[in-house]
């Protein structure tokens, strides 16, 4: 008989927000190594530090893409943190009922072989800082509990109740953090023998990021239809204005683009009412050169150039 350990998981909008890298090395029912650096250096690992009304969080996590377009993710929630988090260390899966994972001071997960579409959808849930008062990731964390639990590797504690891993914050800075972590992470679900694997050489570094003031403007006219105004100043170094209008309710975008069509930075991702916005785009950690605005709503999409001179 197997017996499941479900949770629905919700957290508000983080209020800092940081990219970088995650590494690890795993052995045992499985085994690999785990990096969220992909093509060209990029660094697609992510975190969190939310002030909550009752206690404040640090939520980190990171993909890695393996064979057969199939993915890994390690996801580590950290709880009773302060705002903003300061060094510490904290035992996996330290305070809490293992019988109800949500109370864990420390909840860290790790699913190897994940399917590709249900990433691309987490992945847009959980950097998408744009979108309003919370990021409610209830059905995705249904779907990681309910439908993947025979994947998922949780951080428990052994037959005598003794914490197996810790996870250490050691260095922060205005901009940075970093530390180490390491564990045994077993599949909530009772199978024998038991299925675990051992987390080694854990790393982390994330680089803090500056998200994007979107202004409303008061008592708006309804747009008749959707406009992107050109941006101002442009030329610009390093902040330029982007002013646009949408005529309906409807979920927009606002991406930034160069002139090789890569996209270099998503500043909104949200479900918009009518009305004119302006957000500002900082620019100062991208080289000079020509760059695109790009808004969507619904099917409908506009462009403008934009010059960074430095």
């Amino acid at each position: 008989m197997k017996i499941f350990i479900p949770f629905i998981f919700c957290f508000c909008l983080a209020q800092e927000s940081y990219t970088g890298e995650i590494t690890f090395d795993y052995n045992g029912t499985v085994s690999g190594s785990f990096t969220s650096i992909i093509q060209d250096s990029i660094p697609i690992g992510f975190a969190f530090n939310q002030e909550g009304a009752d206690t404040s969080y640090f939520i980190m996590g990171a993909f890695t893409e393996q064979e057969n377009n199939e993915f890994d993710l390690f996801l580590a929630v950290l709880q009773d943190t302060t705002f903003p988090v300061q060094p510490r260390t904290w035992d996996i899966p330290g305070q809490g009922n293992p019988l109800d994972p949500l109370s864990l001071e420390s909840i860290v997960i790790f699913i190897p072989e994940l399917d590709s579409v249900f990433v691309l959808d987490l992945i847009e849930t959980l950097t998408d800082t744009t979108g309003g008062d919370s990021l409610a990731l209830d059905s995705l964390f249904e779907s990681l509990f309910f439908e993947l639990s025979n994947n998922l590797y949780l951080g428990l504690p052994d037959f005598f109740g003794n914490n197996q891993g810790v996870l250490e914050i050691s260095e922060i800075s205005d901009s940075s953090l970093s530390g180490d972590f390491s564990s045994i992470l077993t599949k909530p679900v009772l199978t024998w023998p038991l299925q675990s694997i051992n987390i080694d050489n854990g790393l982390f570094i994330f680089n803090k990021i500056s998200l994007p003031t979107l202004t409303v403007k008061s008592k708006p006219k309804i747009p008749e239809r959707l406009i992107l105004f050109p941006a101002y100043p442009n030329p610009f170094n390093p902040v330029t204005t982007i002013r646009f209008s949408i005529e309906t309710f409807s979920n927009g975008s606002l991406r930034i683009f160069d002139i090789t069509g890569r996209m270099v930075e998503l500043l909104i991702n949200k479900p918009f009412s009518p009305g004119e916005y302006e957000v500002e785009w900082y620019a100062g950690e991208q080289p000079s050169g020509v760059y695109f605005a790009v808004l969507q709503s619904g099917h409908t999409m506009q462009s403008t150039k934009l010059i960074l001179i430095k």
